[in-house]
């Protein structure tokens, strides 16, 4: 009979091995609860079947948990998902591994095989060695046997004289050795090379010298202020006086506040009525009227007998006439915008934008290029200023938009033309020094439409590679003095090679290549 337990939710793997040490029952299905993850492994599930098989009982699962059930089928563990499944006593646990008996942990193991037994019967029956080692020795005995005396003694004299030989020739070929150090020598060259950049080239021209560039622009604006420097007579004060109205009818005539009048002769100056009037109706009825000019300034001072025009319709009633001339208009000496101070307000700003013109181009260059300083070119495209000529003003502001550009060089091409040319001064089977190249751009330059000249210098030392490998093929075999002698006739050397000889008392080199060891010490200049 299956007995059913549940497992409370909270209970531990080790309580639930626990409880099931202390079952009797033959036959024991666990109720696990929904999402208990404790026996979600094949190890814990191994200990819960081995403590099932100390009890001596068959123990089944009851969960839906899809990792608790596969770990339950690898080790022979049934697993249900309803408690009726596991009630019909159906079910039997098949472990893996039967348990072993800690007290007699051989019981269950196979019988031996019949060679492994301990009984003489079987042992005798084993195939021996003892007759496979006497037909050894009885085959080896036959070369065992002492072989004639005036054998042995000429096999020893054959021997040392083999001996005698090979000491010899390793005296004299392998053992003698030889160290060569050497002194690269360098050779100062310097040079000086005249390169064009050209706008629009394809591609670099070694040959004459030209090098392709990219034309780079930029906008700038730059604003400014300057104090005016013209200066020009300002009217301050009004000229006043009285004029004289007759009237020309019988009918009495208004003249109304602000009628124009002006002189007749001359630069035409107008003045009005500074109150209004009443003419008697009569001819020749005069009236006096203060009358004040219409602009400021010394204009309004004219002179008796000048003012004689009536504005409007009045005169065809009226006439006027001063007796006294006008007084009172003054002029003071104010600054003024002149034409001198917007060409010098550029010329500031212009300035101010070609300092700043190699820094805005430069900022456009890409990796490897070098702008060109006398490539640089400023161009005035627009200004404006917020005072016109001749207008009062102490200071004047204005702006400009500036266009420059230039030439950008890629500084690869230039440096492959100088190297070309300086490679054409080194002696054939020389070689340049890479860490002793120096270029220097001279100062100055021309630059003319699309095209830009300047000079750089370029100084390196070069020197003669030495081939260690050929060191050695070359001096094999030869006298300290030849050895010496060949390689300064074949490599650029600062001093003779130092040679050292071991043994000491040998005057050529060996014989051998791999005895010959060569050391190149760059240090030395």
């Amino acid at each position: 009979m299956t007995e059913i337990y549940r497992i409370s939710p909270d209970a531990s793997f080790e309580t639930v091995r626990r409880m099931l040490g202390q079952l009797h029952h033959q036959r024991v299905a666990l109720e696990l609860p929904e999402g208990w993850l404790e026996l979600d492994n094949v190890a814990r599930m191994r200990l819960l079947q081995r403590q099932a098989q100390i009890q001596h009982c068959e123990i089944a699962l009851i969960t839906r948990h899809a990792a608790t059930r596969t770990a339950a089928r690898q080790i022979g563990v049934p697993v249900f998902a309803h408690p009726e499944e596991a009630a019909r006593d159906r079910w039997h646990m098949t472990p893996l591994l039967p348990l072993i008996d800690p007290h007699h942990p051989d019981r269950g193991l196979p019988d031996p095989p019949p060679w492994r037994r301990a009984d003489e019967v079987q042992r005798r029956a084993r195939p021996t060695l003892y007759q496979a080692r006497q037909r050894r020795i009885k085959t080896e005995s036959l070369y065992r046997r002492p072989a004639p005396t005036w054998m042995r003694w000429a096999g020893n004299v054959v021997m040392s004289l083999l001996i005698v030989a090979v000491l010899a020739g390793f005296s004299y070929y392998v053992l003698p050795a030889a160290t060569i150090t050497l002194h690269p020598g360098r050779v100062p060259l310097e040079t000086s090379v005249q390169l064009a950049a050209v706008a629009g080239l394809d591609s670099p021209d070694l040959e004459e010298r030209r090098l392709p560039a990219r034309l780079i622009k930029a906008d700038l604006q730059e604003q400014g202020r300057l104090p005016t420097s013209g200066t020009s007579q300002k009217p301050t004060d009004k000229s006043v006086g009285e004029v004289v109205f007759s009237n020309l009818g019988n009918s009495p005539v208004t003249v109304p506040k602000g009628t124009t009048v002006s002189t007749g002769t001359g630069t035409v100056v107008e003045f009005r009525t500074t109150t209004e009037a009443q003419i008697d109706g009569a001819v020749g009825a005069r009236v006096t009227v203060p009358i004040e000019a219409v602009e400021p300034g010394t204009i309004g001072n004219v002179r008796a007998n000048t003012i004689n025009n009536v504005g409007g319709a009045l005169r065809f009633r009226v006439r006027v006439n001063n007796s006294n001339g006008t007084a009172g208009g003054g002029s003071a000496l104010v600054p003024v915008v002149a034409q001198a101070d917007r060409d010098r307000l550029v010329e500031i700003l212009l300035d101010q934008a070609a300092a700043k013109a190699y820094d805005a181009l430069a900022a456009q260059l890409e990796p490897g290029e070098w702008l060109p300083p006398e490539s640089v070119q400023t161009f005035l495209v627009a200004q404006s200023f917020d005072q016109y000529n001749d207008e009062e003003a102490t200071d004047l502001s204005g702006s400009v938009r500036v266009l420059v550009q230039g030439m950008a060089v890629n500084e690869l091409d230039a440096n492959n033309v100088i190297l070309r040319t300086l490679e054409r001064q080194v002696p054939a089977q020389a070689r340049l020094v890479t860490d002793s190249i120096r270029v220097q751009r001279l100062p100055g330059g021309d630059f003319a439409s699309n095209t830009v000249t300047f000079t750089m210098t370029v100084a390196a030392d070069y020197t003669t590679p030495i081939d260690v490998d050929e060191v050695r093929e070359l001096v094999v075999g030869k006298p300290r003095d030849e050895a010496i002698q060949e390689i300064q006739d074949r490599w650029l050397v600062n001093s003779a090679p130092d040679i050292y000889l071991d043994p000491a008392w040998q005057g050529t080199l060996p014989s051998l290549v791999s005895r010959i060891q060569v050391r190149v010490e760059y240090g030395r200049e």
